[in-house]
């Protein structure tokens, strides 16, 4: 018995990583970004071209109660607010981050050479842009989720690679699951 102490022990990590990770990903609030990195737009006024708007899709909400936001920019909180009134589930926006913060950031949808509409218009800068959906959950806890982009001068010359901690849970727990089988295996022989 002595001897299948580190088989057991692994055995509970592993599961204690699966079970982590598998309700990291089993939330339903969510957040999508349609690209991993966005160009600047480096003036004030209204940008005519794609690579400068990113759309943002919300879902998993409940209608009845606020949904609210908060943006972080290279770790420091940038936006913070909530809607009271929400369109349907799941709604997208439209917009696009200026390189420098302006006196005035408009708001409202904004027609871009009446072809193109954005929702908003965020001030910021260029960073690691880190955008969280939170709203009180049925159980009274708080449900949330995240979404990662780079907010770029020029995003053909950035790189990066965005790496979800609750992919890299079930990984670890998948890995560990490999290991006990094998000290499994190896102890029948």
């Amino acid at each position: 018995m002595k001897r299948h102490w580190l088989g057991g022990l692994l055995l509970g990590v592993c599961i204690a990583l699966l079970l982590s990770g598998g309700v990291a990903l089993a939330q339903g609030l969510f957040i999508t970004a349609d690209k991993h990195c966005v160009d600047c737009y480096p003036v004030e006024g209204f940008p005519t071209e794609e690579r400068y708007l990113i759309e943002l899709t919300y879902g998993g909400f409940a209608t009845d109660r606020p949904l609210c936001c908060r943006l972080w920019i290279d770790g420091e909180l940038a936006f913070d607010d909530c809607w009271s009134s929400l369109p349907t589930d799941p709604f997208s926006e439209r917009g696009y981050a200026l390189c420098e913060w302006p006196e005035y950031v408009p708001r409202t949808t904004l027609g871009l050479g009446g072809e193109v509409n954005v929702d908003y218009a965020q001030a910021g800068g260029v960073g690691h842009w880190v955008y969280r959906l939170y709203q009180q959950s049925d159980a009274g806890g708080e449900d949330w989720a995240d979404v990662t982009y780079l907010v770029a001068e020029d995003c053909a010359a950035a790189m990066f690679v965005p790496e979800p901690g609750s992919i890299l849970l079930l990984g670890s727990g998948l890995m560990g699951l490999a290991g006990y089988a094998g000290l499994r295996w190896r102890t029948r022989e």
